[in-house]
């Protein structure tokens, strides 16, 4: 297999199509070609390009190859520290598979603002199968993941899913109930899961503004940009 792209199994077995994935920084279109070369001859469907907007026209490159911008992903850190908390009538737990169903509402709020949800080839049903595919991992994986809810007196009101690697953070948050403090108590935990040390969050999609500024106000800072493009093989080469 080429160098130039990375197969994702994974990804191919869920969405039933050949995926991979090619880094897409620094590349000419010299590059461009030779990662859709090897793409083809593996008989890949679509390819994830990844890159970092350092250059002011790699962007628009890339998009001449095909590539559609999906999402702009923004990853947020906080230094070590407590983490106080709005008040809240809101308590969390650890979640379980048996949450699932209940989880649904929240699961739809963060399914919207997927990459896969911009993507009509793939779409919001796919969206809300990989979002619930995901909570069922961290609820399985405990070793490097975990999964907290939160809930009041009329059941649950949010999900957050955790990673351990490469340093402790927030995958994904969903709330039925702005405003109440159930995310915020969420977060509570995820600083207390990962000792009080330095977390991140994200990526956050950037048109996601009430998810940017709630993280601001939660002590998070901008830390990394990441565009993200999907490659659909089987279609022409944009006209741009």
């Amino acid at each position: 297999m080429s160098d130039l792209i990375e197969p994702l199994p994974w990804d191919t077995d869920f969405f039933g199509v050949p995926i991979a994935r090619a880094d897409l920084a620094d590349v000419d279109a010299d590059r461009l070609r030779l990662i859709e070369d090897a793409a083809r001859d593996a008989g890949i469907a679509c390819l994830y390009g990844t890159l970092e907007p350092r250059h002011e026209t790699a962007s628009y490159l890339i998009q001449t190859f095909g590539y559609r911008l999906v999402e702009v992903g923004i990853t947020f850190e906080r230094p070590p520290g407590p983490f106080p908390p709005r008040p809240s009538g809101s308590e969390v737990r650890p979640g379980t598979l048996d949450d699932l169903a209940e989880l649904e509402p929240a699961i739809r709020t963060m399914a919207a603002w997927s990459r896969f949800a911009a993507d009509p080839r793939f779409g919001a049903d796919a969206a809300l199968r990989m979002h619930r595919a995901w909570i069922e991992r961290a609820a399985r994986d405990t070793d490097e993941r975990a999964l907290y809810v939160a809930y009041d007196d009329t059941g649950l009101t949010g999900v957050a899913t955790f990673g351990r690697s490469p340093t402790p953070h927030i995958d994904i948050v969903g709330v039925t109930k702005p405003g109440t403090g159930a995310a915020d108590a969420l977060i509570r935990k995820m600083v207390e899961w990962g000792s009080g040390g330095h977390s991140e969050a994200g990526a956050a999609a950037a048109r996601n503004i009430a998810v940017l500024r709630w993280l601001d106000r939660n002590g998070f800072r901008a830390c990394r940009t990441r565009y993200v493009l999907h490659r659909w093989l089987d279609e022409a080469r944009a006209a741009l």
